[in-house]
């Protein structure tokens, strides 16, 4: 089941200059937050599956809404093996959220295999293509390793900063191996990536030094 949630964010506003991680002014869809080993339910169909439950989150970061006609995921195959096809327009600062049991459904409907998303748990990359007439290019893609896979961890865009990825490990925190670093925070699917650092206890005497 696919979910499209749009929300206020600030990054609306950011401009071409400065989104410097989109190679194309018109590209402003961007890959915002994976999951490549699920421990639970995540498309909430009742159960839990290791292809069904993966999901990848593309945001449009621009500053106007975009046709997704022709926007495709991959994994990180050096020849692209489609996943998924995006349809519909995505308006400024929204996110559409793919599970592994949408790519399913679109494999099986367009007589591709039925691998789902595919992610591979040991390392792989995440792609997301743009078809135009003969053209094939590449928007946005990462790669990643096992550390920052293991059950229930995400790796993410910063949401106040795009252009550095962390893994929300929440669920499963990271040790001093992971990378991208972890923050503490927890997975948000089809949701803005709200916490960029982990929240650090503090005592009630450090908090009124501060407005001493």
């Amino acid at each position: 089941m696919r979910k499209v949630f749009q929300f206020c964010f600030f990054l609306v506003l950011v401009s071409c200059v400065n989104v410097s991680f989109v190679p194309d002014c018109l590209a402003q869809i961007a890959i915002n937050e994976f999951l490549v080993d699920p421990a639970r339910d995540w498309d909430g169909d009742g159960a839990l599956s290791a292809r069904d439950d993966e999901w990848v989150e593309i945001i449009n970061l621009g500053q106007s809404a975009v046709d997704l006609g022709g926007y495709r995921l991959a994994d990180g195959d050096a020849k692209p093996v489609w996943r998924y096809e995006f349809a519909g327009t995505l308006a400024p600062g929204a996110i559409e959220i793919v599970y592994g049991s949408d790519a399913k459904a679109w494999e099986e409907a367009n007589g591709f295999p039925a691998y789902g998303l595919s992610l591979n748990n040991s390392g792989d990359g995440v792609r997301l293509y743009r078809i135009s007439l003969a053209d094939t290019s590449v928007v946005d893609s990462y790669s990643y390793e096992e550390a920052a896979t293991r059950d229930d961890r995400t790796i993410g865009r910063r949401a106040d900063n795009p252009g550095t990825w962390v893994a929300f490990d929440g669920y499963n925190p990271c040790t001093s191996s992971c990378n991208p670093a972890g923050t503490g925070c927890y997975p948000s699917p089809g949701s803005i990536n709200s916490c960029a650092t982990a929240t650090k206890p503090i005592s009630w005497g450090a908090m009124k030094s501060v407005y001493r």
